[in-house]
């Protein structure tokens, strides 16, 4: 291949502390992991037998505690109650019972005295960090050589920052839960560490072990996940390799497996899909209460279910919409499935991101319901531009995200907004106390100022999708419904409105009809987290089965890589498209599977996450937007297109700008993890057999 950075003198210490690599082994277990805004879930699977086992996790015993060496990470660690208190979705009682869903949530320990300049001052103790997904999405981990600390640093809210290397320790923590009972606990960042992510103390641990149904002994399950072949994630579609790399750093330092190339990552809709024709056997769970019942026979509820789901890959076929409706995003897809699932390719599916989902319901329930029922003393100030209903307005709403989190009482609005949106499936209105006073809040008053605009919005991303596709709304036989947004009642109305012919299969994730209370605010700890079952890790899991599902050039050629490798064939010349394509595959690259993205770059498309959106500039501290090699490398293009008679379209390198994009490349590759294994610059191999041209 092209030039690599196999130099390890003069390296910045790793974000994470090295972890030994394990040896690949050629064995048959693969974990999906669904790793959501608000929780995380997974999933082992068996390929050899097809079977798949959910894992859910319990409060680690005084017997199963890490001992000796282990100590000092026992002693930060947090109970499972705690936990479950943080995310505010598990109150009042000290009984526990199997989680299937962990809350995504990093407790951080902060010191009193940060020497950080560019923090502002807190107090000491513990701080909640949640929702941080999306936080991995904005750029890979640069460690500064003026102050040792990674870049770049999230503005929270208006008196608190974080450095990107605590979302990333965050998610490695809950992933840690999943190395087995020997593993399952990590010691907080080192001192060093510590200095360079912003002078706090320590990251603590979820003291949790987690278990797997229908596995005889706890020794039987360690042994599988220490024998993994491969792990198995799902990102929204057209997040950038940004993300992609952020999951295999974490999944690397929580040392589930030891090389790259057994991390693979795939659409959510498209694991979707796979989890609704997984058969799970072995899950024992309590049946989930009905909800609101629609008297259609072609709405299908999926439940948590005692024996298995009840769908296979036999009763679907044809025409099929997905819609993953999670936290941040809605995630929508289109494929003709043929009659044999083993038939399905990558290039099937159609898929599509819509930034729009339950966060931005929560905020519009506090824009067009709270706030207008709210004093002039009560109101939460705003001002920003508030974002339109139902619309994703990104910059808008992050503004608005961080004043909400500045204030105690922007979070008791926050946690007001996430209640409502589940007990108003169940009731017609609800009453609550916020600040002074007592607000009566109606379902129909929710339903019109705030879930007709998002389903009006939803329309509009749903007739572009088919349009691309070429499908008519009346050639869909099936939707498959799932995640938090994707349950309500409404939704599935809407659907067979616009799909006659379709049936609807919705996931009944959360349903607290049975336990939502007449005294005021009493309903408002009543959303049974346990119930958001494992089902789309499940999916993941799946993907192993057809693996020809995989988006192998994806998984192999990141926009990285490409970018490199046309910065080392292209100098002052102009070449032809054509010209550039026979030096590449000189190099050993396969341009067939990545034509348009080559000229994509070449035309100026940069890939995604070289530079922050300007939309996720908004995410960060001012100090941070005006990161050097940011401002330099946007300054001028990297290739210019030229036209001429002996080239009817050519392209050269601007030379001397190309040397600051392989600084800055050769620099974040530096800081990760993976360069002991894997350079960001290099490409994949794909550690399963896989039909590929590649």
């Amino acid at each position: 291949m092209g030039k690599t950075l196999r130099n390890d003198e003069g390296r910045s210490p790793s974000l994470f502390s090295p972890t030994h690599p394990q040896e690949l082994r050629r064995s048959n277990w693969y974990l999906g992991i669904d790793f959501g805004s608000t929780g995380l879930s997974a999933a082992l699977l068996d390929r050899t037998t097809s079977q798949v086992y959910p894992i859910y996790w319990e409060a680690r015993r005084v017997s199963e505690a890490p001992q000796d060496g282990d100590s000092e990470a026992c002693g930060v660690a947090l109970s499972v109650v705690e936990v479950f208190d943080y995310a505010g979705a598990y109150r009042g009682s000290t009984t526990l019972t199997k989680r299937f869903r962990i809350p995504s949530v990093a407790v951080l320990e902060e010191s009193a005295n940060s020497s950080d300049s560019r923090q502002a001052a807190t107090t000491a103790g513990q701080f909640l960090l949640q929702n941080f997904k999306l936080l991995l999405k904005v750029g890979i981990p640069d460690r500064s050589e003026a102050d040792g600390m990674y870049e770049p640093v999230f503005q929270l809210s208006q008196d608190r920052a974080v450095s990107i290397a605590w979302p990333l320790q965050g998610l490695r923590a809950l992933l840690a839960t999943l190395a087995g009972s020997v593993k399952s606990s990590i010691h907080p960042p080192t001192d060093a560490d510590s200095a360079t992510t912003g002078n706090q103390e320590g990251l603590l641990v979820p003291n949790l072990i987690c278990r797997a149904c229908g596995f005889e002994d706890q020794s039987s399950f360690d042994a599988a996940l220490k024998d993994l072949q491969g792990v198995i994630l799902g990102t929204p579609a057209h997040w950038s390799d940004v993300y992609r790399f952020n999951l295999r750093e974490a999944v690397l330092g929580a040392g589930l497996v030891g090389d790259s190339s057994q991390i693979f990552v795939v659409e959510d809709a498209i694991a979707t899909l796979l989890s609704a024709v997984t058969s799970v056997t072995n899950l024992n769970l309590t049946p989930g209460r009905s909800g609101e019942s629609i008297a259609d026979d072609r709405v299908v509820r999926l439940r948590s279910p005692t024996s298995t789901v009840v769908l296979d890959e036999q009763s679907l076929i044809g025409g099929t919409l997905i819609l993953n409706a999670g936290a941040a995003t809605v995630e929508l897809a289109l494929v003709d499935l043929p009659e044999n699932m083993q038939d399905l390719t990558y290039a099937d599916f159609t898929c599509q991101s819509f930034a729009y989902a339950g966060n931005a319901f929560d905020q519009d329930i506090i824009c067009q319901l709270l706030a207008s029922m709210l004093s002039k003393s009560e109101t939460f100030g705003m001002s920003i531009e508030l974002p339109r209903p139902g619309h994703p307005d990104l910059p808008s709403r992050y503004q608005l995200q961080q004043r909400l989190q500045s204030s105690d009482f922007g979070l008791q609005l926050l946690e007001a907004a996430r209640h409502l949106k589940v007990i108003l499936q169940h009731q017609e209105s609800f009453v609550l106390e916020i600040g002074q006073q007592r607000l009566e809040v109606k379902r129909r008053d929710l339903e019109n100022q705030v879930l007709v605009p998002f389903v009006q919005q939803l329309n509009r991303e749903l007739n572009a999708l088919l349009s691309r596709v070429g499908m008519s709304p009346v050639g869909i036989n099936q939707v498959i419904c799932t995640g938090g947004m994707g349950s309500w009642p409404s939704l599935a109305r809407w659907l067979r409105q616009k799909l006659p012919n379709a049936r609807v299969i919705q996931d009944q994730e959360l349903d607290a009809a049975g336990e939502v209370s007449p005294v005021p605010n009493a309903g408002l700890n009543s959303t049974d987290f346990n119930l958001k079952f494992c089902r789309v890790a499940c999916g993941l899991a799946s993907l192993a089965l057809y693996p020809q599902i995989l988006d192998v050039p994806r998984q192999q050629y990141s926009d990285f890589f490409l970018l490199w490798e046309l910065m080392q064939v292209l100098g002052e010349e102009t070449l032809s498209f054509e010209e550039i394509v026979q030096l590449l595959e000189r190099q050993g690259v396969n341009t067939r599977t990545c034509e348009a993205r080559l000229l994509g770059i070449l035309e100026g498309r940069l890939p995604a996450g070289l530079l922050p959106t300007e939309e996720d500039l908004m995410l960060l501290t001012e100090e941070s937007r005006q990161n050097p090699y940011w401002e330099a490398i946007s300054a001028a293009p990297l290739f210019f297109s030229m036209f001429s008679k002996s080239v009817d379209r050519g392209f050269r390198l601007n030379v001397e700008h190309a040397s600051i994009v392989r600084e800055y490349l050769s620099k974040l590759a530096s800081s990760s993890q993976q360069y002991y294994v894997k350079e960001l610059l290099e490409p994949l191999t794909i550690a399963w057999d896989v039909r590929s041209d590649i």
